[in-house]
């Protein structure tokens, strides 16, 4: 609830903000009816259950029941106090207000976890510094700069250097007071036999790896001076900030450039992302040299659906571009496509040989179609002039061309594949017609066409007994008609049959009386926190926008029944009980109550 800044200023900043423009930031909203949907960033789906109703002004997801207003959002996907929120979004909608966040009003954080980014903190500001201000980093500059990177990109990324010195940085952080189990929990350190502590990376340039909020939570760092037994490049382990399957490189800068240019483009390694950066070319996100998992998936999905691989030209790079298309190929909504650089070459050795206009030329003008570019890798270590490998490369495409749905861009492949073996579209037609022929009756969807498909948004099934059905559309119908709310007021002994309805019910009485406008979004941030959701979720139901009067009498009949069928239930078991023990005074009274309440009941 807004405590700490004046309910003015909220009101200000909440009307002034259209949570679409929020929410769109983190989210790509496609509009279904009446709402906006897209795949819920609180946890993992397919297929979109996450709504946004823009003229309410709330979210609500379908699947994992959050849901609340513009602040409600921020606060839980960025884990943000109220007045954090309200200040981030006045910041994000350029709206100006005076909003102090002082450090009582930070949301709990474990402490663990706060050291730890602490700790990370002062350890990139340690290697940037040593990089950029000491002569002990001046092979390291020289290093870069020889990469040809920019001071401008060694600033915007954050790199430095430690020294080939030892355990510097562990003297370093221990003069920051922190305890030795978190120096050893941190992953900066490696640990020998005898337990003692030691720079896991000494001699080398450090890239800070950064979560989706721009905060470094683990390293990677490339040896100056190769060594035997060492590898070039070394990351941090897995810690309790760092999970390298759900961290995209340069997430946190390029999110603002996906959502602009409705596109995102996947390298292999965050030099190429920094490449591409100094290229122009700002929407690029690198998997960690892993390959790309589904947590990161849902990341850029989220954003935008169409994403394009640039690997390393080479063998290896062909091939994990081939494995991250087969992954793409599997997400329905996704329009995926591949560039090859030319000569084998990876992003950052093009860009910096070639030029960024030839690279970016490339990326806007080469890319290919899963199917360009299957046809494209069947060709590897093949010579098509040997007549086995041309029959070989012929079989294999038109296996793959046989699982394409549109006619038109079969043919097109058909005569591209025709051309290449050097025979007759109609020869390779009629072996494809056999070939299809002999396909099992199935959709084809191994390979589709570069499309969108139609997204089916989901909206989990919950079954609610009929009273809480009655109460939950009794609370809707409030919301929104101050006649239904005048009803309920005036039947007598009225009262919801669940305490969480009953109290919403009573916040929504005290939010009129107070001299609120009837605002759902601002009712949120009015009744507690562990009732938002609920509120949203009450908001979110579908029920004819009329009132009909018989309705709202059957809703309410139907809540009323439930404490009367609990009398009669409790009056019968006492009038057992009086039969039991032989009392007929009270055996008659609970008998005569007993009529009374089951003629209420058919009443009702």
């Amino acid at each position: 609830m807004a405590q700490r800044i004046p309910e003015a200023t909220v009101e200000a900043v909440r009307q002034k903000t259209n949570i679409v423009d929020v929410v769109g930031q983190y989210v790509q909203l496609k509009k279904q009816g009446k709402n906006l949907f897209g795949l819920c960033p609180f946890h993992e789906e397919r297929t979109p259950s996450f709504s946004v109703n823009e003229q309410k002004q709330i979210f609500h997801c379908f699947s994992c029941g959050r849901g609340g207003n513009v602040f409600n959002f921020l606060m839980d996907l960025e884990k943000l106090s109220f007045p954090e929120a309200v200040a981030k979004v006045a910041q994000m909608e350029n709206i100006p207000v005076d909003i102090q966040v002082g450090a009582q009003t930070q949301t709990t954080v474990d402490p663990q976890i706060a050291t730890q980014r602490k700790m990370y903190q002062k350890a990139q500001q340690f290697f940037a510094h040593i990089l950029i201000n000491t002569t002990t980093g001046e092979p390291a500059l020289k290093y870069l700069q020889k990469r040809k990177m920019t001071d401008q990109a060694i600033q915007t990324y954050g790199i430095g250097y430690l020294p080939e010195q030892p355990d510097l940085l562990l003297h370093f952080l221990k003069d920051q007071q922190f305890t030795f189990e978190d120096l050893r929990k941190s992953g900066l350190f490696s640990e020998t036999q005898s337990g003692q502590l030691r720079d896991r990376f000494s001699g080398r340039v450090m890239f800070p790896i950064r979560d989706s909020q721009g905060q470094t939570i683990a390293f990677s760092g490339r040896i100056l001076n190769q060594a035997p037994n060492e590898p070039k490049y070394l990351n941090s382990p897995e810690t309790m900030l760092f999970n390298k399957s759900k961290v995209l490189f340069n997430f946190d800068l390029a999110k603002g450039a996906i959502r602009q240019a409705k596109k995102v483009y996947l390298f292999e390694g965050f030099m190429d992302v920094i490449a591409a950066y100094e290229a122009g070319l700002s929407n690029g996100v690198a998997s960690m040299g892993t390959s790309l998992t589904d947590e990161q998936l849902q990341q850029l999905t989220r954003m935008t659906n169409h994403l394009i691989v640039c690997y390393d030209g080479d063998e290896p790079g062909i091939q994990a571009a081939h494995r991250a298309l087969g992954m793409l190929q599997q997400q329905r909504s996704v329009d995926a496509g591949v560039v090859v650089l030319p000569d084998g070459k990876d992003p950052d050795e093009y860009v910096h040989t070639v030029g960024a206009d030839a690279f970016k030329q490339q990326l806007e003008q080469a890319v290919l179609t899963p199917v360009a570019f299957k046809l494209r890798y069947l060709q590897r270590g093949l010579n098509l002039a040997n007549e086995k490998d041309r029959l070989t490369y012929t079989d294999q495409a038109l296996q793959t061309l046989v699982q394409v749905a549109s006619p038109v861009e079969r043919e097109l492949y058909l005569n591209q594949v025709a051309e290449t073996v050097s025979l007759s579209p109609e020869s390779l037609q009629q072996q494809l017609q056999t070939l299809q022929r002999q396909q099992p009756s199935r959709p084809k969807q191994a390979v589709r066409r570069q499309q969108v498909a139609p997204q089916a948004y989901h909206r989990q099934q919950v079954h609610y007994s009929g009273q809480e059905l009655a109460e939950r559309c009794l609370l809707y119908l409030m919301f929104h008609h101050p006649d239904v709310k005048t009803t309920v007021e005036q039947t007598p002994d009225f009262q919801f049959i669940h305490e969480n309805y009953q109290e919403i019910y009573l916040l929504w009485q005290s939010f009129l009386a107070e001299g609120h406008s009837p605002d759902i979004s601002g009712f949120i941030d009015y009744v507690p926190d562990d009732m938002q959701a609920l509120v949203a979720e009450l908001d979110s139901l579908e029920l004819p926008a009329e009132v009909n009067e018989t309705a709202v009498q059957d809703y309410i009949k139907r809540i009323m029944v439930n404490p009367l069928q609990e009398q009669i239930k409790t009056t019968q078991a006492s009038l057992d009980e009086a039969k039991r023990l032989g009392d007929q005074t009270r055996e008659a009274d609970l008998t005569v109550q007993l009529v009374q309440l089951f003629r209420q009941l058919k009443k009702a």
